[in-house]
């Protein structure tokens, strides 16, 4: 069973984390200690259904900005139904991780990444990595190796949520404040906190 008041407890750190953050930054090691709140000891299966259902989440969140910027290419939702697939272990894990990927380099290999282009770039950065952590079927795969700084993860293993936090920033945490639209990144840990985190853990 979840321990929901430890959920609670974590999400409120999370809440006073970005509320005095002037950058509007949730960092990684506060998520990390949600998501081990989020856990269900009894139940590894839902605990990985409930951790990459709300990484679908914030793809989906943040999915316009690929959409927008690439309306012909329907990498992005190929991703997300790839990653369902891999949940109702309708897809073999070893051709979904090569497809996943293929389809992010395959993008920066055709692709010149300038700034009006960086919020679409992470968008596929995201949606990539979603399917990639789902062919693994491990619910602490993100936090196995005690990370507790985004940008450590740099260049090759963002985290989705961080990838799509810098979509909506139009930049990641390391960038100068006067190159992003911190309050975008704030609303988007915001939409995280009090709408993601409660839906992932119902579906």
């Amino acid at each position: 069973m979840i321990d929901m008041v430890a959920v609670n407890r974590e999400v409120e750190r999370g809440r006073a984390e970005l509320a005095a953050s002037s950058e509007g930054i949730l960092s990684l090691k506060q998520r990390t200690r949600i998501w081990v709140a989020m856990d269900d000891p009894d139940d590894p299966e839902a605990s990985y259904r409930h951790r990459t259902y709300l990484k679908i989440a914030c793809v989906r969140h943040v999915q316009h900005y690929w959409d927008r910027t690439f309306p012909s290419n329907p990498g992005v939702e190929e991703m997300l139904a790839l990653t369902q697939a891999l949940i109702d272990r309708k897809a073999d894990p070893k051709r979904a991780e090569k497809q996943a990927e293929d389809f992010f380099d395959d993008i920066m290999a055709h692709t010149d990444v300038t700034p009006d282009l960086e919020p679409a770039i992470r968008v596929a950065d995201a949606a990539s990595g979603t399917a990639m952590t789902a062919c693994y079927r491990n619910p602490d795969y993100d936090i196995a190796d005690g990370t507790e700084d985004d940008d450590e993860l740099l260049p090759a293993s963002l985290e989705p949520s961080y990838s799509c936090a810098s979509a909506a920033a139009g930049g990641m945490n390391w960038q100068p404040a006067e190159e992003l639209d911190i309050e975008a990144r704030r609303a988007f840990w915001t939409w995280y906190l009090d709408e993601a985190i409660p839906w992932a853990l119902t579906t």
